[in-house]
């Protein structure tokens, strides 16, 4: 398959990862990270103040299926991973996002199941100074923070890239990394915030 975006190390496919996965030879990746839908249903979320919604296609209706993405990649950073307790093994090596949120509605804390070998670690701050464009958007600092723990140097794939926040992250950090996405409204965003210089790094409190 043909890239969408290909430039300075970074590489995005705009289709489905079900497609582009099977391309990629068992553990070619140095670490897999990502946020996969999570299988619950929902059809719309409220972010931040409650000003900004966000609708969900069908993409979220059902959970994904984890081997191939456990193959490619040697070591793994899963978010929602206590989702998938059913698919993925056992593990002490939890990172926890305590999100500060000051009495909104949404969790207090998510988890990613990894596989990097210590035990839970804790990144906690509020979310702060960078515009929310998909509805699991994560903080592009608490990505990199999870690229530093994972102690990996080669290459990144994020198959459900969402609005490229794994991939902004690894651009920051001078990783090379790839992104696999559906749907191609996100895809133009991700190349848009790739195009923005180098965010400052902000220190977890």
């Amino acid at each position: 398959m043909k890239p969408y975006y290909e430039q300075d190390g970074i590489t995005i496919y705009c289709g489905d990862c079900r497609d582009i996965l099977p391309t990629l030879d068992a553990g070619s990746i140095d670490l897999v990270l990502t946020d996969p839908p999570y299988g619950v249903g929902a059809t719309r979320m409220t972010l931040g103040t409650g000003k900004k919604q966000f609708h969900r296609g069908e993409w979220d209706e059902s959970k994904p299926d984890l081997t191939m993405i456990m193959t490619v990649g040697r070591r793994h950073c899963i978010w929602g991973g206590n989702y998938f307790a059913d698919q993925l093994p056992v593990t002490n090596d939890w990172l926890c996002w305590h999100k500060k949120n000051d009495g909104l509605s949404f969790s207090e804390f998510e988890l990613a199941w990894t596989d990097f070998g210590h035990n839970t670690r804790i990144w906690s701050r509020h979310w702060s100074g960078e515009e929310k464009q998909h509805p699991t958007q994560k903080p592009v600092s608490l990505i990199r923070w999870c690229i530093e723990q994972s102690q990996t140097t080669g290459l990144i794939l994020d198959p459900f890239m969402g609005s490229g926040t794994t991939l902004r992250a690894a651009k920051d950090l001078g990783r090379k990394a790839i992104g696999i996405e559906i749907e191609e409204r996100y895809c133009e965003i991700a190349v848009k915030r790739l195009q923005q210089a180098v965010l400052p790094m902000e220190v977890p409190v």
